[in-house]
């Protein structure tokens, strides 16, 4: 009968210490975020086949037909890159003996 009490209460004290600790724990959202302010709408730059007073805009990554809030969007990637100089003379290759290991000799 004593260790069905020990364990009984132990139980119970295990039980109501995972209650504490997961109090408030939920995921609330991003604590910086304000539902009061408005989302950034950008300009996106294509040809415009949106109604009249309305342009294509980029919202949350989707293209449609709206007022920007923002800049115009560009994609810093189909930017073009610099050429850079190539070598075209051939590196010398370092020595390698035939029948060390890895040397195969065609």
């Amino acid at each position: 009968m004593r260790a069905f009490t020990f364990l009984a209460a132990a139980a119970a004290l295990s039980i109501s210490a995972s209650q504490a600790l997961a109090w408030d724990d939920a995921y609330k959202g991003d604590a910086t975020a304000d539902a009061s302010r408005q989302p950034l709408i950008q300009a996106y730059p294509a040809a415009n086949y949106c109604p009249a007073g309305k342009q294509p805009v980029i919202v949350g990554g989707v293209i449609c037909c709206g007022v920007p809030t923002a800049g115009t969007y560009y994609n810093p990637v189909s930017a073009p890159r610099p050429v850079v100089a190539t070598q075209n003379s051939y590196l010398p290759r370092a020595y390698a003996p035939e029948g060390e290991k890895g040397v195969v000799i065609n």
